[in-house]
């Protein structure tokens, strides 16, 4: 199981890194932030995968916990998701 959680926890976080860095502000701020949620909650199956003697209480909080720590965290960090040009550019001069 340490090479599944390993290999999860990779595409995972590839699969995050293309979120943010190229697909932040081209997808719909609902997918982007549930692809974030869906990221965060493979990293922590795969983390969880690694270990041994896992609860399925320790399934549930982490899947839980990291399914919405990870879209805040990645929103905080760069702003807003979707497309950044439908905010007003300027003052309209009159």
């Amino acid at each position: 199981m340490v090479v599944a959680g390993v290999a999860t926890i990779a595409v995972a976080s590839a699969c995050g890194l293309v979120t943010v860095f190229f697909l932040w502000r081209r997808l719909p701020p609902v997918t982007a932030l549930a692809l974030m949620a869906v990221c965060g909650m493979a990293i922590g199956a795969g983390g969880l995968l690694v270990q041994e003697d896992v609860g399925p209480s320790s399934w549930a909080v982490a899947l839980v916990v990291l399914g919405v720590v990870a879209p805040v965290h990645a929103r905080l960090v760069f702003g807003p998701p979707g497309r950044g040009d439908v905010v007003a550019e300027g003052p309209v001069a009159a």
